[in-house]
């Protein structure tokens, strides 16, 4: 019979190695096969191609022989040892890399070194991760012969930004110390104890520069650096009152004794005048510099500072006036009036506090306001006659949830507070015609330049029409070009114009389309939001709501909680 065997070749391969004898057993493509599957070899990769052409030459050979010869042995490499195989990929942004690894079959696996040096071959030559490199050789091996198995074998480093300069203050403000009074042993607040922290010293440290990080350089997997972008930096400034220290150039400390207060990128500190009450025994007080009153400012009384006026208790049918902020721990009180029933206009409350800065207190009623940035009242809010130029809030730091009702409120773009208006239904009008009245002038003006232009430029064509119609010379040529060019300028000008029109128009929508009114628990009927030429008031009472204005109409949309 026709013999037939698998046997290793030098190539550490397997042949096919056949001895044909003439009417001897037949031999098939799958009789090789259950050989194949029988032996030691069965995990090689076949080469189905190299049986196929073993067994036609097998039927050649045996053809021309007579029954019982032998023919010449046949030999074919059937049977092959497959390496495994890799290839590496690098993201578009070279901040990754990958290797797939086809498994092997019978043939060698790749050990995590070589899998590192075909990466390298490829162009990657940081951010490995041996980890990975060894996970990768081990799931390969494992698998079935010619399985595709991937893994991140390499990842860059984000450069990252440095940290920008910061200015830390390094005592508190008179506004901060009130906003967080002194707990006593019994754990109860003492609201009229400001501390002798809010005065500083003579050479006392008030804020350090904290200087900006260069940050840190990174890479991608091919060795690419990646600069870091430094942090800002700011320049720390020595306010009026302050001096940067001879020993360290970030920090600085006061010239004087007085109270600190927070600057752009510094500090400042005023002459303070201290006084424990303001009453008809202390006399009015007006001071250059910052004015701290232990007690209260009695009826009748003025205080007039060019700093900051910070006030322990409360501040009844008085005049405070300040070039800076306004702190007053207790409450601003005036004389009850009747509000609803006089001309707005003709309303003149006993109490009165002008601000240049921000506001603070804890209840308001009756009063007379003026506040050029914020004003935030803690507790209540009631009847007042308010202008500020930022924003109302009633209630927390945290949380709009005091009680606003009634008065006049004239603010610069938002009004916030727990509840507004009065089940009463007391009239609690909003506007916000201050800005509006500021962006409605400058459209004024620009509508005038816009007007003297198109005026220019219609006399200037009508001037030129008649010169084209006037017999040349030289002197009508000159006329004629000088016309001209002065009406190529004032129609520039004209287009100019109308583009800061347009500008302007984008910058009044957007303000209008800023402000609101936002009541976080209760919106009462009799609330009114005026916005220039829109007047709208609320008829019934509402949850949690906020009116804002657009498509020229005022909304009243829900709050909802998340």
């Amino acid at each position: 019979m026709t013999q037939f065997s698998l046997i290793a070749n030098d190539k550490n391969n397997v042949d096919l190695i056949i001895k044909p004898i003439k009417d001897g057993d037949q031999i098939t493509e799958t009789t090789i096969l259950e050989l194949i599957e029988q032996s030691e070899y069965s995990r090689l990769h076949i080469n189905i191609a190299n049986i196929k052409n073993a067994i036609a030459e097998l039927n050649d050979v045996l053809k021309p022989l007579q029954s019982g010869k032998f023919g010449r042995e046949i030999t074919y490499q059937v049977l092959e040892r497959i390496d495994a195989t890799i290839s590496v990929s690098i993201d578009s942004d070279q901040m990754a890399a990958s290797a797939e690894i086809t498994a092997a079959q019978g043939g060698k696996n790749l050990s995590a070194k070589a899998i590192l040096e075909a990466a390298q071959a490829s162009g990657v030559n940081k951010g490995y991760s041996k980890e990975q490199l060894v996970k990768l050789a081990q799931l390969a091996a494992k698998e079935k012969p010619l399985s595709l198995v991937s893994l991140q074998i390499a990842t860059g480093k984000q450069a990252i930004k440095g940290k920008d300069a910061v200015i830390k203050p390094l005592v508190e403000s008179a506004q901060s110390r009130i906003l967080r009074p002194k707990q006593r042993n019994d754990g109860s607040v003492d609201m009229r104890d400001l501390g002798d922290i809010i005065c500083v010293k003579v050479g006392e440290p008030l804020a350090e520069k904290i200087p900006h990080t260069l940050g840190e350089n990174g890479y991608t997997v091919t060795a690419a650096p990646l600069i870091a972008e430094p942090g800002n930096d700011i320049t720390l400034v020595a306010g009026d009152g302050t001096e940067i220290s001879s020993t360290n150039k970030n920090i600085l400390v006061s010239q004087r004794v007085g109270l600190p207060k927070m600057i752009p990128n510094g500090m400042e500190v005023d002459e303070v005048y201290r006084v424990k009450n303001v009453t008809v025994g202390s006399g009015n007080i007006n001071f250059t510099g910052g004015v701290i009153i232990e007690g209260d400012v009695n009826e009748g009384m003025k205080v007039i500072a060019s700093g900051d006026i910070t006030v322990g208790g409360c501040v009844e049918s008085a005049m405070i006036e300040s070039g800076g902020d306004v702190t007053i721990s207790g409450g601003i009180i005036g004389h009850k009036h009747d509000v609803e029933a006089t001309k707005i206009t003709d309303v003149k409350m006993s109490v009165s506090v002008n601000s240049k800065g921000n506001l603070y207190a804890k209840y308001c009623q009756y009063a007379q306001i003026s506040c050029s940035k914020d004003i935030r009242i803690e507790k209540q809010l009631l009847h007042s006659l308010i202008n500020v130029n930022g924003n109302l809030k009633v209630g927390s730091e945290d949380h709009a949830n005091g009680v606003l009702i009634g008065g006049y409120i004239k603010a610069g773009k938002n009004v916030s507070a727990g509840s507004i208006g009065a089940t009463a239904g007391n009239n609690t009008i909003i506007s916000f015609e201050n800005i509006i009245n500021k962006l409605n002038d400058k459209m004024q003006d620009i509508e005038s330049r816009l007007q003297f232009e198109n005026d220019k430029t219609t006399e200037l064509k009508t001037a030129s029409d008649k010169l084209k119609q006037l017999p040349k010379s030289p002197a009508n040529t000159e006329m004629l070009s000088k016309v001209i060019s002065t009406y190529q300028f004032h129609a520039k000008r004209m287009g100019e114009i109308l583009f800061e029109k347009e500008e302007h128009e984008n910058i009044v929508q957007a303000y209008m389309e800023s402000v609101s009114i936002e009541a976080t628990d209760k919106l009462y009927h009799g609330v009114q939001f005026i916005l220039g030429d829109i007047n709208d008031r609320t008829r019934k009472e509402y949850g949690p709501s906020k009116m804002n204005y657009k498509d020229r109409k005022i909304h009243i949309d829900p709050i909802v909680n998340t």
